[in-house]
């Protein structure tokens, strides 16, 4: 793979992906060789999907896939960044 450009900083807290401070870096990357493998330590499994057709759960879709499939299409986007929270080392007092 070659990285194309960073296209979303995720907060894990806030898209339920952990329960610890934990920031996602979300990248498009362009393939050039080889083949798809999972890393035992990451995932499951691996595979290319469309918007429609994304695998569930996928952890924090609805707050990224618009975004990730819009930047693939070419269009111009802003990195998304989620805000800081306040206080920034604490979780959202809803989900604790």
């Amino acid at each position: 793979m070659e990285v194309v450009r960073l296209i979303a900083v995720l907060d894990g807290l806030r898209i339920g992906m952990s329960r610890i401070p934990l920031y996602s870096l979300v990248f498009q990357c362009r393939p050039i060789g080889g083949e798809l493998k999972a890393h035992p330590l990451e995932c499951t499994d691996v595979g290319w999907f469309p918007m429609d057709d994304l695998p569930f759960p996928l952890a924090g879709a609805e707050r990224w896939g618009e975004h990730v499939f819009s930047a693939l299409r070419g269009d111009p986007i802003e990195v998304l960044y989620d805000t800081v929270r306040s206080p920034v080392w604490r979780g959202d007092p809803q989900r604790t």
